[in-house]
Protein backbone atom coordinates (compact mmCIF):
# COMPACT_ATOMS: atom_id res chain seq x y z
CA UNK A 1 0.00 0.00 0.00
CA UNK A 2 2.98 2.67 1.03
CA UNK A 3 4.76 1.52 -2.50
CA UNK A 4 1.36 1.85 -4.20
CA UNK A 5 0.96 5.87 -2.33
CA UNK A 6 4.45 6.52 -3.24
CA UNK A 7 4.07 5.47 -7.14
CA UNK A 8 0.95 7.21 -7.43
CA UNK A 9 2.64 10.54 -5.78
CA UNK A 10 5.58 10.53 -8.05
CA UNK A 11 3.11 10.04 -11.16
CA UNK A 12 1.20 13.46 -10.25
CA UNK A 13 3.85 15.29 -9.69
CA UNK A 14 5.41 14.17 -13.09
CA UNK A 15 2.30 14.97 -14.86
CA UNK A 16 1.62 18.22 -13.31
CA UNK A 17 5.19 19.07 -13.79
CA UNK A 18 4.90 18.17 -18.06
CA UNK A 19 1.68 20.73 -18.06
CA UNK A 20 3.63 23.45 -16.96
CA UNK A 21 6.01 22.63 -19.16
CA UNK A 22 3.33 22.37 -22.09
CA UNK A 23 2.13 25.70 -20.97
CA UNK A 24 5.16 27.46 -21.06
CA UNK A 25 6.62 25.72 -24.29
CA UNK A 26 3.15 25.60 -26.31
CA UNK A 27 3.16 29.70 -27.32
CA UNK A 28 6.55 29.07 -29.29
CA UNK A 29 5.30 26.67 -31.19
CA UNK A 30 2.95 27.28 -34.80
CA UNK A 31 -0.35 26.75 -34.82
CA UNK A 32 -1.98 23.55 -36.88
CA UNK A 33 -4.04 24.97 -39.59
CA UNK A 34 -2.74 28.69 -39.54
CA UNK A 35 0.17 28.81 -42.22
CA UNK A 36 3.28 30.46 -41.77
CA UNK A 37 3.16 34.65 -42.94
CA UNK A 38 4.10 34.92 -46.75
CA UNK A 39 6.93 35.16 -48.01
CA UNK A 40 7.59 38.20 -49.77
CA UNK A 41 8.90 36.74 -53.04
CA UNK A 42 5.21 35.45 -53.22
CA UNK A 43 3.65 39.20 -53.37
CA UNK A 44 6.55 40.52 -56.16
CA UNK A 45 6.13 40.45 -59.86
CA UNK A 46 9.75 39.08 -61.27
CA UNK A 47 10.40 39.85 -65.16
CA UNK A 48 13.48 38.08 -66.44
CA UNK A 49 14.86 41.15 -70.02
CA UNK A 50 17.88 39.42 -71.81
CA UNK A 51 17.81 43.10 -73.69
CA UNK A 52 13.78 43.75 -74.99
CA UNK A 53 13.03 40.41 -75.45
CA UNK A 54 11.23 38.81 -72.03
CA UNK A 55 12.38 35.46 -71.11
CA UNK A 56 10.17 34.72 -68.18
CA UNK A 57 8.15 36.10 -65.98
CA UNK A 58 6.00 35.24 -63.54
CA UNK A 59 1.57 34.32 -64.62
CA UNK A 60 1.01 37.52 -62.04
CA UNK A 61 3.66 39.50 -63.95
CA UNK A 62 2.40 38.18 -67.51
CA UNK A 63 -1.10 39.43 -66.58
CA UNK A 64 0.46 42.52 -65.78
CA UNK A 65 2.19 42.98 -68.55
CA UNK A 66 -0.84 41.88 -70.92
CA UNK A 67 -3.21 45.42 -69.60
CA UNK A 68 0.09 47.60 -71.79
CA UNK A 69 -0.27 49.24 -75.27
CA UNK A 70 -0.77 46.59 -77.74
CA UNK A 71 1.32 47.03 -80.76
CA UNK A 72 4.59 47.29 -78.46
CA UNK A 73 7.09 44.46 -77.42
CA UNK A 74 7.53 43.06 -73.91
CA UNK A 75 9.92 45.82 -72.77
CA UNK A 76 8.13 48.80 -74.43
CA UNK A 77 5.12 47.68 -72.95
CA UNK A 78 6.37 47.57 -69.52
CA UNK A 79 7.96 50.80 -69.70
CA UNK A 80 4.26 52.09 -70.52
CA UNK A 81 2.87 50.47 -67.47
CA UNK A 82 5.32 51.39 -64.85
CA UNK A 83 7.45 54.54 -66.45
CA UNK A 84 5.11 57.09 -64.73
CA UNK A 85 4.95 55.34 -61.57
CA UNK A 86 8.76 55.76 -61.41
CA UNK A 87 9.72 58.85 -62.88
CA UNK A 88 13.52 57.61 -63.19
CA UNK A 89 12.84 54.27 -64.10
CA UNK A 90 14.32 54.63 -67.65
CA UNK A 91 17.77 56.14 -66.49
CA UNK A 92 18.14 53.89 -64.01
CA UNK A 93 17.56 51.19 -66.05
CA UNK A 94 20.12 52.76 -69.08
CA UNK A 95 22.66 52.32 -66.37
CA UNK A 96 21.74 49.18 -64.78
CA UNK A 97 24.82 46.85 -66.53
CA UNK A 98 27.10 49.38 -64.95
CA UNK A 99 25.55 49.82 -61.39
CA UNK A 100 24.67 46.44 -61.29
CA UNK A 101 21.35 46.96 -58.96
CA UNK A 102 18.83 49.33 -58.47
CA UNK A 103 15.66 49.89 -56.16
CA UNK A 104 13.27 52.09 -57.00
CA UNK A 105 10.29 53.90 -54.89
CA UNK A 106 6.69 54.42 -56.25
CA UNK A 107 6.30 58.17 -56.50
CA UNK A 108 3.52 59.10 -54.45
CA UNK A 109 2.89 55.51 -52.99
CA UNK A 110 4.83 52.90 -51.36
CA UNK A 111 5.12 50.19 -53.53
CA UNK A 112 8.96 49.32 -54.68
CA UNK A 113 10.72 47.92 -58.02
CA UNK A 114 14.16 46.41 -57.31
CA UNK A 115 16.58 45.56 -60.55
CA UNK A 116 19.26 43.31 -61.13
CA UNK A 117 22.12 42.86 -63.15
CA UNK A 118 22.94 39.10 -63.75
CA UNK A 119 25.37 38.55 -66.25
CA UNK A 120 23.49 40.19 -69.51
CA UNK A 121 19.77 39.45 -68.00
CA UNK A 122 18.03 41.79 -66.49
CA UNK A 123 15.69 40.64 -63.16
CA UNK A 124 12.98 43.11 -62.01
CA UNK A 125 10.80 42.91 -58.95
CA UNK A 126 7.80 44.89 -58.70
CA UNK A 127 6.95 44.61 -54.73
CA UNK A 128 3.36 45.25 -53.24
CA UNK A 129 3.57 45.89 -49.73
CA UNK A 130 1.51 44.12 -47.49
CA UNK A 131 -0.12 46.55 -46.25
CA UNK A 132 -1.26 47.84 -49.31
CA UNK A 133 -2.29 43.92 -50.27
CA UNK A 134 -4.47 43.98 -46.98
CA UNK A 135 -6.48 46.78 -47.33
CA UNK A 136 -10.03 46.20 -47.49
CA UNK A 137 -10.83 44.03 -50.55
CA UNK A 138 -14.54 44.53 -52.75
CA UNK A 139 -16.82 41.14 -52.46
CA UNK A 140 -16.61 39.61 -55.90
CA UNK A 141 -19.67 40.73 -57.07
CA UNK A 142 -18.47 44.21 -57.03
CA UNK A 143 -14.83 43.62 -58.22
CA UNK A 144 -16.51 41.85 -61.33
CA UNK A 145 -18.57 44.78 -61.68
CA UNK A 146 -15.09 46.80 -61.60
CA UNK A 147 -13.51 44.40 -64.02
CA UNK A 148 -16.36 44.93 -66.59
CA UNK A 149 -16.50 48.25 -66.59
CA UNK A 150 -12.58 48.70 -66.72
CA UNK A 151 -12.66 46.49 -69.52
CA UNK A 152 -15.00 48.29 -71.50
CA UNK A 153 -13.42 51.43 -70.56
CA UNK A 154 -10.22 50.26 -72.18
CA UNK A 155 -12.25 48.87 -75.45
CA UNK A 156 -13.84 52.21 -75.71
CA UNK A 157 -10.30 54.27 -75.23
CA UNK A 158 -8.73 51.71 -77.69
CA UNK A 159 -12.09 51.96 -80.01
CA UNK A 160 -11.91 56.17 -80.24
CA UNK A 161 -11.15 57.49 -83.43
CA UNK A 162 -9.31 60.56 -81.69
CA UNK A 163 -5.76 59.86 -80.81
CA UNK A 164 -5.78 60.54 -76.72
CA UNK A 165 -2.29 60.63 -74.95
CA UNK A 166 -0.76 61.24 -71.48
CA UNK A 167 1.93 63.16 -70.59
CA UNK A 168 4.58 63.02 -67.65
CA UNK A 169 5.73 66.08 -65.61
CA UNK A 170 8.91 66.08 -68.49
CA UNK A 171 6.60 66.51 -71.62
CA UNK A 172 6.80 62.98 -72.89
CA UNK A 173 4.21 60.40 -73.51
CA UNK A 174 3.38 58.37 -71.17
CA UNK A 175 0.19 56.29 -72.15
CA UNK A 176 -1.33 56.64 -75.46
CA UNK A 177 -4.34 55.00 -77.29
CA UNK A 178 -4.25 53.39 -80.66
CA UNK A 179 -5.41 55.87 -82.53
CA UNK A 180 -2.33 57.78 -81.26
CA UNK A 181 -0.02 54.79 -82.08
CA UNK A 182 -1.40 54.73 -85.58
CA UNK A 183 -0.92 58.21 -85.90
CA UNK A 184 2.90 57.67 -85.18
CA UNK A 185 3.01 54.74 -87.43
CA UNK A 186 1.90 56.89 -90.36
CA UNK A 187 4.48 59.28 -89.03
CA UNK A 188 7.20 57.53 -88.77
CA UNK A 189 6.49 54.97 -91.72
CA UNK A 190 5.54 51.30 -91.26
CA UNK A 191 8.26 49.75 -91.51
CA UNK A 192 9.68 51.93 -88.64
CA UNK A 193 9.06 49.89 -85.18
CA UNK A 194 7.69 51.85 -82.49
CA UNK A 195 9.57 52.57 -79.13
CA UNK A 196 9.03 53.83 -75.57
CA UNK A 197 9.03 56.86 -75.04
CA UNK A 198 6.97 57.43 -78.01
CA UNK A 199 7.43 60.77 -79.77
CA UNK A 200 5.36 63.60 -78.95
CA UNK A 201 3.46 64.27 -82.24
CA UNK A 202 1.77 67.59 -81.23
CA UNK A 203 4.06 69.84 -79.36
CA UNK A 204 2.19 72.58 -77.04
CA UNK A 205 1.80 75.95 -77.79
CA UNK A 206 4.17 78.39 -75.94
CA UNK A 207 1.70 80.58 -73.48
CA UNK A 208 -0.38 78.05 -72.27
CA UNK A 209 0.52 74.70 -72.59
CA UNK A 210 -3.41 73.80 -71.58
CA UNK A 211 -5.18 76.26 -73.95
CA UNK A 212 -6.97 73.97 -76.72
CA UNK A 213 -4.85 74.90 -80.18
CA UNK A 214 -4.85 73.65 -84.28
CA UNK A 215 -1.85 71.93 -84.99
CA UNK A 216 -0.95 70.23 -88.51
CA UNK A 217 1.50 67.33 -88.50
CA UNK A 218 2.66 65.43 -91.96
CA UNK A 219 2.56 61.57 -92.42
CA UNK A 220 5.06 59.75 -94.56
CA UNK A 221 3.34 60.24 -97.47
CA UNK A 222 3.72 63.55 -97.40
CA UNK A 223 0.28 64.69 -96.88
CA UNK A 224 -0.73 67.52 -93.78
CA UNK A 225 -3.62 66.85 -91.46
CA UNK A 226 -4.87 69.37 -88.71
CA UNK A 227 -6.23 68.30 -85.39
CA UNK A 228 -7.70 70.38 -82.99
CA UNK A 229 -5.82 70.13 -79.64
CA UNK A 230 -7.16 70.31 -76.34
CA UNK A 231 -5.57 69.07 -73.03
CA UNK A 232 -7.40 67.88 -69.32
CA UNK A 233 -5.82 67.81 -66.00
CA UNK A 234 -7.73 64.81 -64.39
CA UNK A 235 -5.68 63.63 -60.63
CA UNK A 236 -2.85 65.64 -61.55
CA UNK A 237 -2.46 64.00 -64.69
CA UNK A 238 -2.69 65.71 -68.22
CA UNK A 239 -4.64 64.77 -70.56
CA UNK A 240 -4.49 65.58 -74.21
CA UNK A 241 -6.54 64.85 -76.93
CA UNK A 242 -5.97 65.48 -80.85
CA UNK A 243 -9.51 66.50 -82.56
CA UNK A 244 -9.56 65.37 -86.47
CA UNK A 245 -9.74 68.84 -88.13
CA UNK A 246 -9.49 68.51 -91.58
CA UNK A 247 -12.92 69.20 -92.91
CA UNK A 248 -13.25 72.27 -90.88
CA UNK A 249 -9.48 73.58 -92.36
CA UNK A 250 -10.93 72.55 -95.83
CA UNK A 251 -14.44 74.78 -95.61
CA UNK A 252 -12.48 77.73 -93.53
CA UNK A 253 -10.28 77.30 -96.88
CA UNK A 254 -13.00 77.21 -99.32
CA UNK A 255 -14.54 80.49 -97.50
CA UNK A 256 -11.80 82.50 -97.39
CA UNK A 257 -10.89 81.80 -100.80
CA UNK A 258 -14.64 82.52 -101.21
CA UNK A 259 -14.87 85.98 -99.54
CA UNK A 260 -11.60 87.01 -101.46
CA UNK A 261 -13.35 86.52 -104.63
CA UNK A 262 -15.99 87.85 -103.61
CA UNK A 263 -14.38 90.97 -102.49
CA UNK A 264 -12.24 91.27 -105.74
CA UNK A 265 -15.19 91.09 -107.49
CA UNK A 266 -16.88 93.80 -105.62
CA UNK A 267 -13.85 96.07 -105.91
CA UNK A 268 -14.34 95.96 -109.81
CA UNK A 269 -18.10 96.49 -109.39
CA UNK A 270 -19.06 100.01 -110.47
CA UNK A 271 -22.29 99.76 -108.43
CA UNK A 272 -22.02 101.03 -104.86
CA UNK A 273 -23.04 98.11 -102.01
CA UNK A 274 -23.01 98.79 -98.57
CA UNK A 275 -24.57 96.09 -96.06
CA UNK A 276 -25.81 96.70 -93.01
CA UNK A 277 -26.15 93.58 -90.65
CA UNK A 278 -29.43 93.36 -88.20
CA UNK A 279 -28.19 96.06 -85.87
CA UNK A 280 -28.20 98.08 -88.88
CA UNK A 281 -24.56 98.91 -88.42
CA UNK A 282 -22.19 98.90 -92.16
CA UNK A 283 -20.00 95.41 -92.04
CA UNK A 284 -19.23 95.48 -95.85
CA UNK A 285 -19.14 98.00 -98.65
CA UNK A 286 -16.92 98.31 -101.68
CA UNK A 287 -14.44 100.68 -103.02
CA UNK A 288 -17.42 101.94 -105.40
CA UNK A 289 -19.60 103.48 -102.15
CA UNK A 290 -15.97 106.07 -101.88
CA UNK A 291 -16.08 106.90 -105.67
CA UNK A 292 -20.01 107.38 -105.61
CA UNK A 293 -20.51 109.70 -102.37
CA UNK A 294 -17.35 111.10 -101.81
CA UNK A 295 -17.25 109.36 -98.54
CA UNK A 296 -14.15 109.03 -96.38
CA UNK A 297 -12.42 105.24 -96.22
CA UNK A 298 -12.18 106.43 -92.29
CA UNK A 299 -15.89 106.91 -91.85
CA UNK A 300 -17.09 103.71 -93.52
CA UNK A 301 -14.82 101.33 -91.52
CA UNK A 302 -15.73 102.89 -88.22
CA UNK A 303 -19.45 100.70 -88.87
CA UNK A 304 -21.54 103.83 -88.68
CA UNK A 305 -25.29 103.01 -88.58
CA UNK A 306 -27.96 103.11 -91.67
CA UNK A 307 -29.29 106.74 -90.59
CA UNK A 308 -25.49 107.70 -90.02
CA UNK A 309 -24.53 107.40 -93.26
CA UNK A 310 -27.81 108.72 -94.93
CA UNK A 311 -27.53 111.56 -92.55
CA UNK A 312 -23.48 112.15 -94.27
CA UNK A 313 -25.37 112.07 -97.50
CA UNK A 314 -28.04 114.43 -96.67
CA UNK A 315 -25.17 116.69 -95.26
CA UNK A 316 -23.00 116.78 -98.71
CA UNK A 317 -25.82 116.67 -100.58
CA UNK A 318 -25.66 113.19 -102.28
CA UNK A 319 -29.30 112.21 -101.48
CA UNK A 320 -31.90 114.64 -102.85
CA UNK A 321 -33.09 117.11 -100.49
CA UNK A 322 -36.52 116.40 -99.19
CA UNK A 323 -38.82 119.42 -98.22
CA UNK A 324 -38.94 119.17 -94.48
CA UNK A 325 -36.79 117.04 -91.84
CA UNK A 326 -39.82 114.96 -90.80
CA UNK A 327 -40.24 113.67 -94.25
CA UNK A 328 -37.35 112.68 -94.64
CA UNK A 329 -37.13 110.88 -91.70
CA UNK A 330 -40.44 108.81 -92.42
CA UNK A 331 -38.41 108.35 -95.84
CA UNK A 332 -35.68 106.49 -94.05
CA UNK A 333 -38.26 104.64 -91.57
CA UNK A 334 -39.73 103.51 -95.12
CA UNK A 335 -36.54 102.98 -96.73
CA UNK A 336 -35.80 100.90 -94.04
CA UNK A 337 -38.94 98.79 -93.90
CA UNK A 338 -39.12 98.19 -97.77
CA UNK A 339 -35.89 96.79 -97.89
CA UNK A 340 -36.17 94.44 -95.67
CA UNK A 341 -39.56 93.12 -97.76
CA UNK A 342 -37.49 93.12 -101.12
CA UNK A 343 -39.23 95.78 -102.79
CA UNK A 344 -37.50 99.44 -102.02
CA UNK A 345 -36.86 100.74 -105.46
CA UNK A 346 -35.91 104.35 -105.92
CA UNK A 347 -34.29 106.98 -108.28
CA UNK A 348 -32.36 109.65 -106.35
CA UNK A 349 -32.20 113.00 -108.75
CA UNK A 350 -29.02 115.01 -106.80
CA UNK A 351 -28.81 118.42 -106.99
CA UNK A 352 -25.51 118.24 -109.16
CA UNK A 353 -27.54 116.35 -111.84
CA UNK A 354 -26.42 112.97 -111.10
CA UNK A 355 -28.90 110.41 -111.26
CA UNK A 356 -29.03 107.63 -108.98
CA UNK A 357 -31.09 103.82 -108.32
CA UNK A 358 -31.05 102.57 -105.24
CA UNK A 359 -32.06 99.43 -105.03
CA UNK A 360 -32.56 98.10 -101.50
CA UNK A 361 -32.44 93.53 -100.78
CA UNK A 362 -32.97 91.66 -97.97
CA UNK A 363 -30.18 89.03 -97.03
CA UNK A 364 -30.26 86.29 -93.98
CA UNK A 365 -29.93 86.81 -90.48
CA UNK A 366 -31.90 90.44 -90.63
CA UNK A 367 -29.64 92.46 -92.67
CA UNK A 368 -30.27 94.79 -95.69
CA UNK A 369 -27.81 95.23 -98.43
CA UNK A 370 -28.20 98.65 -100.70
CA UNK A 371 -26.96 98.79 -104.11
CA UNK A 372 -26.66 102.32 -105.74
CA UNK A 373 -25.79 102.55 -109.20
CA UNK A 374 -24.98 105.89 -111.53
CA UNK A 375 -27.26 105.76 -113.86
CA UNK A 376 -26.69 109.54 -115.05
CA UNK A 377 -25.25 108.23 -118.62
CA UNK A 378 -28.53 106.22 -119.36
CA UNK A 379 -30.78 108.54 -118.14
CA UNK A 380 -29.02 111.32 -120.12
CA UNK A 381 -29.33 108.89 -122.82
CA UNK A 382 -32.80 108.06 -122.59
CA UNK A 383 -34.41 111.47 -122.49
CA UNK A 384 -32.54 112.61 -125.45
CA UNK A 385 -33.96 109.08 -127.39
CA UNK A 386 -37.17 110.62 -125.80
CA UNK A 387 -36.61 114.22 -126.97
CA UNK A 388 -35.83 112.60 -130.20
CA UNK A 389 -39.07 110.30 -130.54
CA UNK A 390 -40.89 113.54 -129.87
CA UNK A 391 -39.50 115.64 -132.06
CA UNK A 392 -40.28 112.98 -135.47
CA UNK A 393 -43.46 112.73 -133.70
CA UNK A 394 -44.38 116.00 -133.66
CA UNK A 395 -42.98 116.57 -137.57
CA UNK A 396 -45.20 113.64 -139.42
CA UNK A 397 -47.94 115.06 -137.06
CA UNK A 398 -47.62 118.36 -138.97
CA UNK A 399 -47.67 116.93 -142.47
CA UNK A 400 -50.85 116.86 -144.25
CA UNK A 401 -50.61 112.94 -145.54
CA UNK A 402 -52.16 110.28 -143.44
CA UNK A 403 -49.05 108.22 -142.56
CA UNK A 404 -49.22 104.91 -140.63
CA UNK A 405 -46.00 102.07 -139.83
CA UNK A 406 -45.84 98.74 -139.56
CA UNK A 407 -43.70 96.81 -138.10
CA UNK A 408 -42.06 93.52 -139.48
CA UNK A 409 -44.20 91.53 -137.12
CA UNK A 410 -47.62 93.58 -139.16
CA UNK A 411 -48.00 95.79 -136.02
CA UNK A 412 -48.89 98.87 -135.91
CA UNK A 413 -46.32 101.01 -134.54
CA UNK A 414 -46.73 104.48 -135.51
CA UNK A 415 -48.74 106.61 -136.63
CA UNK A 416 -49.40 110.81 -137.30
CA UNK A 417 -52.59 113.40 -136.19
CA UNK A 418 -53.62 113.20 -140.05
CA UNK A 419 -54.00 109.38 -139.70
CA UNK A 420 -56.13 109.88 -137.03
CA UNK A 421 -58.44 112.00 -138.35
CA UNK A 422 -58.70 110.78 -141.45
CA UNK A 423 -60.10 107.33 -139.93
CA UNK A 424 -61.60 108.76 -137.11
CA UNK A 425 -59.29 106.42 -134.59
CA UNK A 426 -56.07 107.40 -132.90
CA UNK A 427 -54.20 104.25 -132.71
CA UNK A 428 -52.20 105.56 -129.68
CA UNK A 429 -55.69 105.88 -127.45
CA UNK A 430 -56.90 102.34 -128.67
CA UNK A 431 -56.38 99.13 -126.20
CA UNK A 432 -54.14 96.60 -127.44
CA UNK A 433 -52.32 96.60 -130.24
CA UNK A 434 -53.73 97.15 -134.15
CA UNK A 435 -52.01 94.95 -136.74
CA UNK A 436 -52.69 94.74 -140.66
CA UNK A 437 -56.49 93.14 -140.57
CA UNK A 438 -57.32 95.23 -137.82
CA UNK A 439 -56.41 98.45 -140.19
CA UNK A 440 -57.71 96.68 -143.18
CA UNK A 441 -61.52 96.64 -142.06
CA UNK A 442 -61.08 99.83 -140.81
CA UNK A 443 -59.78 101.20 -144.13
CA UNK A 444 -62.90 99.32 -145.58
CA UNK A 445 -65.20 100.37 -143.29
CA UNK A 446 -64.51 104.02 -144.21
CA UNK A 447 -64.80 103.60 -147.92
CA UNK A 448 -66.67 103.12 -150.77
CA UNK A 449 -68.38 99.48 -151.27
CA UNK A 450 -66.61 99.66 -154.51
CA UNK A 451 -63.21 100.05 -153.29
CA UNK A 452 -62.79 96.77 -151.35
CA UNK A 453 -61.07 95.35 -153.40
CA UNK A 454 -58.72 97.87 -153.68
CA UNK A 455 -57.94 97.88 -149.56
CA UNK A 456 -57.90 93.87 -149.78
CA UNK A 457 -54.74 94.71 -152.14
CA UNK A 458 -52.81 97.03 -150.30
CA UNK A 459 -53.24 94.78 -147.02
CA UNK A 460 -52.01 91.82 -149.39
CA UNK A 461 -48.96 93.94 -150.65
CA UNK A 462 -48.14 95.44 -147.00
CA UNK A 463 -47.56 91.75 -145.89
CA UNK A 464 -45.68 91.04 -148.77
CA UNK A 465 -43.34 94.76 -148.48
CA UNK A 466 -43.77 95.22 -151.86
CA UNK A 467 -43.92 99.12 -153.44
CA UNK A 468 -47.69 99.95 -154.17
CA UNK A 469 -49.80 103.00 -155.33
CA UNK A 470 -53.81 102.97 -155.95
CA UNK A 471 -56.68 105.22 -155.28
CA UNK A 472 -59.49 105.01 -152.90
CA UNK A 473 -62.93 106.59 -152.38
CA UNK A 474 -63.25 107.83 -148.64
CA UNK A 475 -67.38 107.93 -147.63
CA UNK A 476 -66.66 111.64 -147.78
CA UNK A 477 -66.81 111.89 -151.07
CA UNK A 478 -62.82 112.83 -150.75
CA UNK A 479 -60.72 110.74 -153.46
CA UNK A 480 -57.20 109.22 -152.01
CA UNK A 481 -54.28 108.75 -153.17
CA UNK A 482 -52.39 105.82 -151.60
CA UNK A 483 -48.69 104.44 -151.50
CA UNK A 484 -46.95 101.38 -150.03
CA UNK A 485 -43.43 102.31 -149.41
CA UNK A 486 -40.52 99.72 -147.23
CA UNK A 487 -38.45 101.43 -144.41
CA UNK A 488 -35.72 100.05 -142.48
CA UNK A 489 -36.16 96.90 -140.24
CA UNK A 490 -38.37 95.28 -142.27
CA UNK A 491 -40.93 97.93 -141.74
CA UNK A 492 -44.08 99.25 -143.85
CA UNK A 493 -45.15 102.59 -144.11
CA UNK A 494 -48.61 102.99 -145.62
CA UNK A 495 -49.70 106.60 -146.54
CA UNK A 496 -52.85 108.56 -147.57
CA UNK A 497 -53.28 112.10 -149.01
CA UNK A 498 -56.07 113.61 -151.19
CA UNK A 499 -55.70 113.90 -154.66
CA UNK A 500 -56.97 116.95 -155.56
CA UNK A 501 -56.70 116.34 -159.76
CA UNK A 502 -58.81 113.31 -159.39
CA UNK A 503 -61.26 115.40 -157.58
CA UNK A 504 -61.27 118.01 -159.32
CA UNK A 505 -61.88 116.44 -162.63
CA UNK A 506 -64.77 114.08 -161.30
CA UNK A 507 -66.67 115.62 -158.73
CA UNK A 508 -69.29 114.11 -159.20
CA UNK A 509 -68.02 111.01 -157.08
CA UNK A 510 -68.83 113.39 -154.23
CA UNK A 511 -72.34 112.12 -154.35
CA UNK A 512 -72.06 109.19 -152.30
CA UNK A 513 -72.31 110.36 -148.19
CA UNK A 514 -72.37 108.29 -145.21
Amino acid sequence: MTVDWVFAMILGATSVATAALALLVLPLVPRLGRPEKAAQGETDMVFLFDGEQLVDATPEARRFLAGGPPGLSDWHRLCALVGHRFPCFRDRMARLDREGSALLTEAGGSSQLSATWLDGVMRLSLHLPEEVRAQDTPDPQSLAAMAAELTTLRDVVEAMPTPAWQEDEEGAVAWANSAYLTLVRRCQGADTPLSWPLPALFLPPDKDDNAPHRAVIQTDDGREHWFDCVSVTADGALLRFALPADAAVRAETALRNFVQTLTKTFAELPIGLAVFNRARELVLFNPAMLDLFNLEPEFLTARPTLVAVLDRLRETRMMPEPKDYRTWREQIVRLERDAQDGVYSDTWTLPSGQVYRVTGRPHPDGAVAFLFEDISAEMSLTRRFRGEIETGQAVIDSLDEAIAVFSSAGLLIMSNAAYAELWGEDPMLVMGTIDIAGASARWQQNCMPEDTGTTLELSRMIRQRKPWSGNLVHRDGRRLACRLRSVGGGAVLVGFRPDCQVQGAQPEVSRAVG
